[in-house]
């Protein structure tokens, strides 16, 4: 949202195709900076259209870095949308870096030998 039109209430959104979710973990490393909270929003929609569940997360004023958020996904065939979304009034930005989906027990073993 960095470099996207700067007005208040605005919002992006990234959507996966439908996947296998059964088992999957998401990842995702964000930033934030602005007078007021951002939004980031995590949903989960069927093959139906229909959000099986949805998390929002109020994203602080000031970062100084990349903070990471984790989240066990739902079973079944899904589409998982991530929005940001900024206040009504005042600048702020939101950057997302990293977005990960597999196995949840796959993470943290990438780097280990065998």
């Amino acid at each position: 949202m960095a470099k996207t039109d700067t007005r208040g209430g605005n919002s992006a959104r990234l959507v996966s195709p439908y996947i296998n979710t059964t088992g999957k973990c998401l990842e995702l490393f964000y930033w934030s900076r602005g007078r007021r909270p951002s939004r980031l929003i995590v949903s989960a929609e069927t093959e139906e259209h229909r959000v099986r569940w949805y998390v929002y997360i109020y994203l602080p004023t000031e970062a100084t870095d990349f903070q990471r958020w984790f989240l066990r996904l739902t079973e079944g065939t899904n589409r998982i949308a991530i929005q940001g979304m900024r206040p009504d009034e005042g600048f702020s930005t939101v950057l997302l870096d990293d977005v990960t989906v597999m196995n949840c027990d796959s993470f943290g073993k990438l780097n280990e030998k065998k």
